[in-house]
Formats: structure tokens, sequence, C-alpha cells
């Protein structure tokens, strides 16, 4: 820290300012640096440096406004949507101007922006006091004390992308800083022992910019050592000459992995709403479809027992209100239930032993097998035990074997055949028949829709697919289907996080 006399009161600015050459001075580059550094450290179109002189803000340096008079800018400041100014001062408590950066939409700067900003003001201070003849750091000093404390990647390239300079944000470990100075990304991978695709890219967007002469941005992910996905959105500038003449690149990253994450969530979150929505359409398409003809006829029979004067007639139209009653409680049921998966949210998963569980369902549907001379051959060996809620795992054997039942084809007996695969972290389980099977051409998009219906059968509503694919993917898993016409059907469903983690 330079040690200076005591600071002057704010009617002494001007003073301070003739002293430090401020006032009346050309443009000089350092400055203008800084401003334009400021530019990349918050991605603001513009931004100001200005200093105050008696009853006017006198512009010293301006980037992204285009106009002749720099004492203009800072009124021209006025018409953006987000304004953030940083106040710089002399011997820290003398305030001498603010360094500002604007925005055209609304926008809130990340923590890290905020606290590179107020560095970059202070070492605007620093810089100040190098004028007078006390200063003792070199230019040198004062820039990499900026850039090394900037919380944000920033690197320095020459005119053959070899490195320059590189601050502990773009590599913290500062041997290897010391390395890579005088070499490039490809001699950086060999020597980490890392995939060069990032060094062809980042050769790819220098020489961009070196042909072209424009600033560019692109995104770019790299996998940690753990395996994680961080994403950075890297920036690469031109410095010019007087000339014109390329003499460096400045290159700068944000991580920006927080919110791609988000943006990746909120993008889940619209696919799943749409989803939703669609389904409620089709929800409530089904429950007037569905429930509508058993209240008619329950209606129609309730009006005929009215005006019937016959007990015997009377008791015949009561029985016949039975099985319709039946099948509006079914339904109503089936309907409640597909409610209630959507909105379980703390599932329960539970250690099943696949035979066991299969063993049950075929007790529950022996009879229907029996009379479609049915047969179910198990293989579970790969992998005998899932890990999943048991009423959902129960509902999809019974939903999936008795759908090959109702569906199976009247010129063979039936025959089902059961298998799992084990997949790293994941298990496959196949249901396959040799039924009358689906035209994927044409019903391909509607297989797990509620309420569709794909052969003629008295009693079909369409439930017991979209059940299966709702409680699937509730678990986070996946359902699919392989059929052609008279061919017989395999369903095919992807469970994850098979370990006794999950419990």
């Amino acid at each position: 820290m330079i040690n200076q006399s005591p600071t002057p009161d704010q009617a002494n600015t001007p003073a301070i300012l003739h002293l430090l050459g401020i006032i009346d001075a050309e443009p000089e580059d350092e400055f203008d640096n800084i401003v334009r550094l400021a530019c990349l450290l918050t991605a603001a179109p513009a931004a100001t440096l200005t200093f105050i002189n008696q009853d006017r803000n006198l512009c010293k340096s301006a980037a992204g406004i285009d106009i002749a008079d720099l004492e203009r800018a800072d009124q021209q400041l006025k018409s953006y949507s987000s304004v953030y100014r940083e106040p710089i001062k002399f011997n820290e408590n003398l305030l001498l101007g603010h360094l500002t950066v604007a925005f055209t939409q609304p926008t809130d700067l990340t923590t890290g922006q905020m606290e590179g900003l107020k560095l970059l003001s202070k070492q605007l201070g620093y810089l100040l006091q190098m004028r007078l003849p006390v200063a003792n750091r070199s230019v040198r000093d004062f820039y990499e004390s900026i850039l090394n404390n900037i919380p944000t990647d920033i690197v320095v390239f020459d005119t053959e992308h070899r490195y320059l300079f590189a601050n502990p944000g773009a590599i913290k470990d500062e041997e290897l800083r010391k390395f890579i100075i005088g070499k490039d990304d490809f001699e950086y991978a060999v020597y980490r022992k890392r995939d060069p695709a990032i060094a062809i890219e980042r050769r790819a967007q220098f020489q961009q910019v070196k042909d072209t002469g424009n600033t560019i941005s692109w995104e770019e992910n790299q996998k940690t050592a753990d395996g994680n996905i961080v994403t950075h959105l890297r920036r690469m500038f031109p410095v010019n000459d007087d000339q014109g003449k390329l003499v460096m690149v400045i290159g700068f990253g944000i991580d920006i992995t927080e919110r791609k994450e988000l943006e990746n969530k909120q993008r889940k979150i619209m696919e799943q709403l749409a989803v939703q929505h669609k389904q409620s359409i089709d929800f409530c398409n089904v429950v007037s479809h569905n429930l509508r003809g058993p209240l008619i006829n329950l209606g129609m029979l309730t009006e005929f027992i009215r005006e019937s004067e016959d007990p015997g007639e009377q008791q015949l139209l009561i029985s016949k209100m039975e099985p319709v009653i039946d099948n509006l409680k079914s339904t109503f049921n089936e309907l409640v239930e597909s409610i209630q998966v959507r909105q379980e949210t703390d599932l329960k998963m539970d250690e099943l032993n696949l035979n066991a569980c299969l063993s049950e369902t075929v007790r529950n549907l022996f009879f229907e097998l029996k009379k479609v001379d049915g047969n179910i051959h198990a293989d579970f060996s790969d992998a005998p035990i899932l890990y999943c809620p048991q009423k959902y795992l129960s509902s999809i054997f019974h939903n999936l074997i008795s759908n090959a039942i109702h569906y199976h084809s009247p010129e063979r007996p039936l025959s089902i055949k059961l298998l799992t695969q084990a997949k790293k972290n994941k298990i496959v389980l196949t249901v396959q028949d040799n039924g009358q099977g689906i035209d994927l051409l044409k019903h391909k998009h509607n297989i797990f829709k509620i309420g569709k219906v794909f052969h003629r059968r008295p009693g079909a509503k369409g439930l017991g697919l979209f059940m299966t694919k709702t409680q699937v993917e509730a678990i986070g898993g996946t359902i699919w289907v392989d059929s052609e016409p008279d061919q017989g059907a395999r369903f095919s469903i992807e469970f994850v996080n098979q370990s006794s983690e999950a419990l």
C-alpha cells in the first residue's frame, strides 16, 4: 500500500485530477483496456470511466458507445435498462469518479461479476496513485494484480496462439501456469494426457479471431476427473497496435454450469408440463367416454324399474344393474389410480424377487390363462432382484400379461416369455408374446396414450398401457414396444438406479 498525505476534501477533486493528468489529456490505453475488461467481465454492451470535475462528469473512456464526444457518454447511459456503478476512490476515501457498465435489457450481475467490477474499480484507484512521485509499483505488477484477482479465467495469447499469461482462475496450479507460458493447448493436452479435442476447438476459434479481427464467444464443455460436465462461456478478442496489426489475443471464460443446469431443468419442466397438459385433455375425454355409457345405462334401467309393476321384471332389471355398476366402479378406480400415480412424489423402493412377484400375478390370472391354453416361461437369472415399488411391479406384470391374454391369437396357444438383462446400474425387463401384435406403422405414437385401443374387444378401456407407462416413468424408467401384426409384441422396460442404495 502506498502511503499518502491526509486526503483532501471533495472540493479539491479538480486539483487532484489536474495533478494526475486526467483533465484535458488525450485518450490513454491503460484506461481504455480497463473499460474493455469491465465489458468482458460482465458481458455488458457498454461501459464508461468518468471522473467528477466540479459540476459535471468527465468521461475519460467509453466502450460500446459510438459517439464522437466522450463527454456525452455518461448522459447516453441513461437510456439503458440496467446500469451498475462502482466508485473510484483516491487513497481509499476520496471519490474521484465511477466505473460504469450498462445493459440494454434488465440484467442482474452475478456475485463473481460484482466482485470483479469492485476489483477493477479498486485497481483504478491504485493506478491513479501510481501516477504520483511516491508510486513504487511497476505497470506490469499493476496489471497482473488485476488479472490474478479477477474471479474468472483470463489468458493472453501471442499471434501464434501461444500462452503469454494465464491467471489462477484459468490454471490454479502455479507450476502448470509456469509450464504453459510459451506453449499452446496441444502441448498442454499432451503434458496433462488429455483429449486434444478441446485444443482443436480452441485453435479453430483463435484462427477465426485472427482472420476476422472480431470478438467471438462459444460454450465449452469439459469432463472433470469425477466424470461431471462443467460448462464455460468462452470469449476471445483481438488487441491491435496503432497500425491495426494484431499483437495479442485476450481470452476469458466464466463457469456457467449452474446456469446450464437450471436451463435444462426449466426445459424438462416445460416439456413435462406440455405432456401433462395433453394427458389432462386425454384424461377428460376418457372420463367422458368411459363413464357416460354406464351412467346412461343406469339411468335407463332405473327408469324401467320405476315404470314396471311386475316384481319379477323389476328383479331382472336390478340384476342387470350389477355388471353396469361393477364396470363403472372398475373404471372409476382405474382413473383414480392413474391420478394418484402422477401425484406421488415420495416413492418407497422395495427389494423384490421377480420370480415371487410373477408367481403371484400368475395365480391371480390362472383361470384366464387356462382359458387360452397359455404358457409362461421366465428367465430372470441375469437379474433376479429388482428395486421398485411393489404395487408398481405387480401392476406392470398384471397389465402386460393380461394384455397378452386378451389379445392372444386364436390360431395358436398363447406363449409369454419374460427375460431380464443387467446393464451396469440398470435392468431391462422384456415381456414377449405371440399374440395378434400391433401395427406400429398406424399406432406407433398412440401405444401408451390414455383411452387408445388397437383391437376390438368388449370392455376394453385403453387404460392398461397408459397406467404401465405412467408407473415406469414415475420411477425414472423407460418403456417401449416392438411389434408387427400377427407376430406378437415385445414390451421392454428399463429400470434405473438398480442397487441397494435405491432403498
